[in-house]
């Protein structure tokens, strides 16, 4: 909000324990400038009241009265006092935290002031210019861009200060900032599928990046990658001869040390209270942990004549580099963080494997908290649980047992790609699986601010109604995106119709490898049944529930199956393309090779581009929603991806509607 004329201000000082002091010491009336000077004795820490008075919103230039009132809380004297959503937020986060003490302010004040662009919220006027007049980002066009994103936010979804407050503690909590949001995959199902996934809130992100190019911004902030956190990365050229540079083992046997440095480097964005020394243990308020930092890229042996051939294989190493380290599948962002140990609760936040959660959702109604690690990873020896078919849910390892560093499916694929350096920016290939699966620009003159950040690479429809004569055109690294599992009705799936839909729930990546290839090849022992569940196999724990067959050797020297990488179970492992993964393909994303794929004109119907004609503006439920489909599915009354953000907050959706084909 622009500056706020005539409030009320109100200074009230706060004990040790918290509590704030029911009459006020010092008191003011806000100038038309918005500006104030409290009168009478201040002693900290104090809390500073605003009520009352009249803006403009720097949304759309209205004029607006503030309703509620506007917090703001300082430890100690500050330089100066700015009091907005922001300040507010601080003082929500801290509350929610137990109280206005010393730590749970000093923790909150640390969070927001990281989701704003690393800048003291508390203490920073905005400073306003004109658009794209100046390309240095001081704090204060920041704060004047966070200004921005809070009132289109709040504008847009038609909501209330107090609910833009609530969207800033969740985005700060999450570790996002202004200029990216972080979510993930769904909880694992007591089937082995996976359940909805965890929807997020993105709305002030979304704001920012609508205020951006909103005509009435006066930050001088026009685009994200003048505000995005940056990790330093440096570029490294990958070992590795002309002849082999597009071998994967070769890849990997030549540059693990490569590999391993950057593992063991910082793999995260270093913002609020985040060090190099703290990284792997900070105790973030979101369960799932830091974001990614951005690597440099790894560039090509010297004589690699096919660079996209090199880039899928380095893709395929780097997959069975982190398949090597016996990870967990977990609801963390990066595998390298080691979540606090609040398992003794009883209901933990962080270290929760319990039975329940791990079949999907929480354990009880009593909790508060769902699954954030698998139960069947050690983390002792890295073994896996082996699971049966008929079996269930296996029995879980106790909580001082299982491994705590692990991603889910979509943060597996996001980070492989970043670790390889093959994306400029970490929210290319974003940790949510809706957008992941959704998101292209490709086909719109223009695509909505609120749809996020833009998806590398090109959406196929390849799905599990033409997988037989489409299949043909996978390539190694190519994402697959899963259905949930179909409605059944007397035990027998519902068969899909020109109306049903269903949402988007997993990713996988496709080797291009079958079972065979992989046991006589190099290390066939990683893929020998014999050896599953072992310390440095790469079968995952569950094939034997996925291929059907308790007799798992037999079931893959009869089916010979593509096999294909993935989070799921206990982290991320080989697995048969069969069973759920065979019959709930919706549609491919190709990063490697897009360009081509684009040119091919066998792929030419089959490339999924946003339907203009079908594009379906804001609802009071919905900021919007995009429609896309292929002239494949559309010429022959195939599908359509439907991607939806919600309102007030909500993150954004992706099902597919009608029959794949």
């Amino acid at each position: 909000m622009g500056p706020v004329a005539n409030a009320s201000v109100s200074a009230y000082e706060i004990a040790a324990d918290g509590t704030v002091s029911d009459k006020s010491s010092a008191t003011a009336t806000t100038e038309s400038d918005g500006s104030f000077k409290l009168r009478g004795s201040l002693n900290y820490p104090l809390l500073v009241r605003v009520t009352g008075g009249s803006f403009t919103e720097e949304a759309d230039g209205s004029t607006s009265n503030l309703s509620g009132e506007l917090d703001a809380v300082y430890l100690n004297a500050p330089s100066q006092m700015v009091v907005t959503a922001y300040s507010n937020a601080i003082v929500a986060d801290a509350r929610n935290a137990g109280g206005l003490n010393a730590s749970n302010i000093a923790a909150a004040i640390s969070r927001v002031n990281a989701f704003a662009g690393d800048i003291d919220v508390q203490q920073t006027t905005p400073t306003f210019v004109a658009a794209g007049t100046t390309a240095t980002v001081s704090d204060g066009a920041k704060m004047s861009l966070a200004l921005g994103a809070e009132s289109e936010s709040r504008v847009a979804s038609g909501s209330t200060i107090d609910a833009s407050t609530q969207s800033i503690v969740a985005q700060a909590a999450n570790g996002d900032t202004l200029s990216s949001c972080n979510t993930g995959a769904g909880d694992m199902a007591s089937d082995g599928t996976l359940n909805a996934p965890n929807s997020g809130n993105c709305s002030i992100t979304t704001g920012a990046a609508t205020h951006m190019t909103n005509a009435l911004n006066r930050s001088g902030i026009t685009s994200v990658a003048q505000i995005a956190p940056v990790m330093p990365g440096a570029a490294q050229t990958a070992t590795s001869s002309a002849s082999t540079c597009g071998d994967r083992n070769t890849l990997l046997s030549d540059n693990l040390a490569l590999f391993q440095g950057r593992r063991d480097d910082v793999q995260a964005t270093l913002t609020g209270g985040l060090t190099k020394t703290n990284w792997t243990t900070y105790k973030t308020v979101s369960s799932w942990g830091p974001i990614a930092g951005q690597y440099g890229a790894i560039q090509a042996p010297a004589g690699c004549s096919d660079i996209d051939a090199f880039r899928r294989e380095l893709v395929m190493a780097v997959e069975n580099f982190w398949v090597d380290q016996n990870i967990n599948y977990c609801h963390h962002h990066i595998p390298g963080w080691l979540p606090p140990d609040d398992s003794a609760l009883a209901d933990p936040k962080y270290r929760n494997s319990s039975a329940g959660s791990t079949s999907g959702g929480k354990g009880s109604s009593t909790q508060k908290y769902g699954m954030t690690c698998t139960a069947q990873r050690s983390g002792v020896d890295g073994s896996q649980i082996v699971q049966y078919q008929g079996q269930g849910t296996p029995a879980a390892l106790p909580p001082a047992q299982v491994q705590w560093h692990g991603v889910d499916c979509s943060d597996f694929t996001a980070w492989v790609y970043n670790f390889a350096g093959l994306t400029k920016d970490h929210t290319e290939v974003e940790t949510g699986i809706s957008t992941q699966a959704c998101m292209t620009p490709a086909g719109a003159k223009s695509t909505p601010l609120w749809a996020g950040p833009t998806q590398t690479g090109v959406l196929l429809d390849i799905n599990h109604g033409n997988f037989d004569t489409t299949s043909k055109f996978l390539l190694p690294g190519d994402l697959l995106y899963i259905t949930l599992s179909p409605p059944k009705k007397d035990g027998k799936a519902i068969p899909e119709t020109a109306t049903s839909s269903i949402g988007l729930s997993h990713v996988i990546t496709w080797t291009g490898k079958k079972w065979s290839e992989l046991r006589n090849g190099p290390e066939g022992w990683r893929y020998d049944p014999a050896h599953i569940g072992e310390p440095g196999s790469r079968l995952g724990g569950d094939l034997a529930y996925i291929l059907g067959n308790d007799d798992v050797l037999a079931a893959l020297t009869a089916n010979d199956p593509y096999m294909i990488i993935d989070s799921h179970y206990a982290g991320p492992a080989y697995r048969p393309f069969y069973g759920w993964y065979r019959g709930s393909v919706s549609d491919v994303r190709r990063i490697v090779g897009a360009d081509a794929a684009r040119a091919n004109p066998e792929l030419a119907d089959y490339i999924i581009e946003q339907q203009s004609s079908m594009y379906r503006k804001a609802t009071k439920s919905t900021l919007g929603q995009i429609v896309l489909a292929s002239k494949h599915g559309l010429a022959n009354g195939g599908y359509r991806l439907q991607y939806t953000q919600g309102a007030n907050g909500a993150g954004a959706g992706c099902e597919r509607v009608g029959i794949a084909k």
